[in-house]
């Protein structure tokens, strides 16, 4: 007779899916349909397939921390290597390149005796070195769909090829581990590795394995993830993503991080239970914070469930000496789980099984439910994203133009000064990058792009139209962006939903798909990869429904799917900031630039406009370095204070991708320093930029308005709902703020 505790705890994950499955199909809007569901399977692929190893790994005891890194390096080489070796060729190269790592890990831990944290620690910081290196900080992208599109179209309902492999590789090494004396061994030697060696189980030799397979299985969850989009992006955010949900889907599928327990099936419903979770989150068009905070509540009640089982285990243990005399002489229970001894010890004693099933009981239901309500009500809580004016209090044609930002500013301008594009140069690459020519194609992207058939406008008005939001994560500027659109989206009486992708690609694409299912009159499109979201883009025009794309500038390849982009003109703005920032040094001396996050498009943008520009406008001025500290102050800070011990008084200007985290560590290493002579420019305008440049620490800041941003995407939509003709690129107004007018441009907006 089966124990129900042990079995409900050892059932927990799949318990707590169907819990959820059957809450939000009851409550959740737009969530049960065949499309959704494919989305939601799809979109657990990823990890599913990078928690096959990890699980493996963690049953032997041991961490693999270096799986994230080995997504994002083996589908960036997927990408890269395609053109020339094939798709079979680049997946070969892809799990070459897992293996091997997995062989340093289980070298270092099991020949080195180096801790597995600390030892995958250091691979993952190599690894994700080795991707920039390799990437160059961009991304990568290919122009050919059709294996993409063949991995995405369901070949049975609910299931394309890309979750039948997931299906495949978590069947097999479930069987693998439950079926076979060799799965078994994993179990023995993380549970018990003194009854391992008595066995003649060879510990090394298993370690090792796990390790392989950890890093074999991260290398093909990333190859198939950039398979699937026919691009990859080198924002370290997948993998930081990656690495945390495998992590904590792994955990609540009950394998213990002790070792000795676990289970890849469960690992799998605990991936396929979060993404729908996500997924439903989204559903009621709720912030990621919500997402980190119900994820967070989950973890946290299953932990400390589990230590509580644990504590309950060592009681018995010592209450009952013959199951200690058991564990001496290495009896190992079904399954090879030797905490599976917990059913012979409660099945002689009722009274102590019954709390055990009601907290069980009670944890799981809790957990779907704490979640799903905290979500309904702080949805229910929330002021509405649609207008909440009677139609006749919206005028018929509301005077958008005399709407004003928390800063004073007017959200648009009735004209913008014409932007002159020169002609392109036949072969941009082949210019060296200090030539301006080089950058054509990523400074004038979507200006001659010849677009895709696109969606007739329905010519009858933005009035009651619905529009969605896919911003790509969550910052400050973001909220006061997302202000600004849902602002002039009640000016024009639309309805309004926000998806945040908090960074993530993978997470971009979810919500891509989900966005599509919804059929919305409009989707706003804020890429978290200028390169990578051109799949994205592909599906939503293929999908029929129009998008504008918003703020971060897609490729050249990106702007063939949308309708038209709108944003800051950053590459004109930091040639502007350039001429400031030259005339205040009289044209002379050396510069060092601080870059923006690897893979955006303010990364070259905010990196070679000035260099460009100087290059032409003070060919005397001598850029001594520049880096990315990845928008942190602390290494804001680190990198300004080398650049002072290294060049001494040879340095004599800083420019900032960013005036918020980068500005402050950069005047904190100056202010250590003693260094009040530097000249700093940068990319703005927050309140800190605002401060610094009140104060006369900062000598300039570009104006970027975040309210205008959004405001901007929302009009361009309206205006094509009425039938407008709309330019291929849009840009907000462009202007440099100095001491001399800072007064007009506060408070900040964020």
């Amino acid at each position: 007779m089966h124990n129900p505790v042990r079995l409900l705890n050892e059932h927990r994950a799949l318990a707590m899916l169907l819990v959820l499955f059957i809450l939000l199909s009851a409550f959740a809007p737009n969530f049960l349909s065949v499309q959704n569901v494919t989305t939601i399977l799809k979109g657990a692929s990823l990890n599913a397939v990078a928690a096959i190893g990890f699980t493996l790994v963690l049953i032997l005891g041991q961490l693999d921390l270096s799986i994230g890194a080995v997504v994002m390096l083996c589908g960036m080489l997927t990408i890269r290597l395609q053109p020339s070796l094939g798709w079979s060729g680049a997946f070969a190269v892809a799990l070459a390149v897992g293996a091997i790592v997995g062989v340093v890990n289980g070298w270092l831990c099991v020949k080195a005796r180096i801790n597995s944290f600390i030892a995958t620690l250091g691979t993952m910081t190599i690894v994700t070195g080795l991707m920039h290196l390799y990437s160059g900080g961009g991304s990568a992208a290919l122009a050919d769909f059709r294996f993409a599109d063949w991995l995405e179209k369901p070949l049975l309902p609910f299931l394309p090829p890309m979750v039948i492999v997931t299906l495949a590789l978590v069947g097999g090494v479930t069987v693998l581990l439950e079926s076979t004396r060799y799965g078994r061994g994993f179990f023995m030697v993380g549970g018990n590795p003194e009854a391992a060696w008595l066995a003649g189980l060879n510990r090394d030799r298993y370690l090792m394995a796990g390790f392989v397979l950890s890093g074999c299985t991260a290398a093909l969850a990333g190859a198939l993830f950039a398979a699937s989009l026919s691009s990859m992006t080198s924002a370290a955010v997948l993998g930081s993503r990656t690495l945390m949900t495998v992590l904590a889907a792994v955990i609540i599928g009950g394998t213990l991080m002790t070792g000795g327990k676990g289970s890849v099936l469960q690992s799998y419903f605990a991936v396929l239970m979060l993404t729908m979770l996500f997924n439903g989150i989204g559903c009621y068009g709720l912030g990621f914070e919500v997402q980190i905070f119900v994820n967070g509540l989950i973890l946290a009640v299953v932990v400390l469930y589990e230590a509580f089982t644990i504590h309950r285990h060592d009681l018995l243990k010592g209450q009952r000496p013959d199951l200690m005399k058991e564990v001496a002489e290495g009896t190992v229970f079904p399954g090879g789980q030797l905490l599976e001894m917990e059913e012979g010890a409660t099945e002689m004693n009722s009274k102590d099984r019954l709390p055990l099933i009601c907290i069980t009981i009670v944890a799981i239901v809790a957990i779907a439910a704490t979640a799903i309500t905290a979500i309904y009500f702080k949805h229910a809580s929330l002021p509405t994203q649609a207008t909440t004016s009677t139609p006749t209090a919206i005028p018929a044609e509301p005077d958008v133009f005399a709407l004003k930002g928390t800063d004073g500013q007017p959200y648009l301008l009735r004209s913008t000064d014409e932007k002159i594009i020169p002609d392109r140069p036949g072969d941009p690459t082949a210019l060296p990058e200090t030539d301006k020519g080089h950058w054509w194609d990523i400074e004038f992207a979507g200006w001659k792009v010849q677009k895709v058939a696109m969606p007739d406008s329905p010519k009858d008005g933005p009035r009651g139209k619905k529009i969605i939001l896919l911003k790509a994560g969550d910052h400050p500027y973001w909220t006061a962006y997302v202000n600004g659109f849902n602002v002039m989206a009640a000016a024009y009486g639309m309805k309004t939903k926000v998806f945040n992708g908090n960074w993530n690609m993978d997470l971009q694409a979810q919500q891509t798909d989900q966005s599509i299912n919804e059929r919305p009159d409009m989707i706003i499109f804020a890429p978290v990869d200028a390169t990578a979201c051109t799949p994205l883009l592909r599906k939503i025009a293929k999908a029929g429904i129009p998008c504008v794309a918003s703020n971060t500038i897609p490729c050249d390849e990106a702007m063939k799917y949308c309708v038209a982009w709108t944003g800051p003109d950053d590459w004109g703005q930091f040639r502007m900031l350039a001429h400031t920032f030259a005339d205040a040094l009289g044209k002379q001396g050396g510069y060092a630039i601080i870059r923006h996050m690897p893979g955006s498009s303010p990364f070259f943008s905010r990196t070679f406009a000035p260099i460009t520009e100087l290059q032409e406008y003070a060919p005397e001025m001598k850029m001594l370095a520049m880096d990315t500290a990845n928008l942190e102050a602390e290494g804001a800070m680190q990198l300004v204070s080398a650049w002072i011990a290294k060049f001494g008084n040879e340095l004599k200007g800083l420019v900032l991708a960013a005036d918020d985290f980068s500005l402050t560590g950069t005047l904190e290493a100056i202010k250590k320093a003693g260094r009040t002579d530097l000249v700093i420019v940068a990319a703005g305008n927050c309140k800190t930029g605002m401060d610094s440049v009140k104060a006369g620490d900062t000598l300039a800041i570009t104006y970027q308005s975040a309210e205008g941003d959004g405001a901007l995407a929302v009009h361009s939509a309206a205006r094509w709902f009425k039938g407008d003709k709309l330019a291929p690129v849009t840009y907000l107004p462009k202007h440099v703020i100095t001491k001399a007018d800072v007064d007009q441009f506060m408070p900040a907006q964020w």
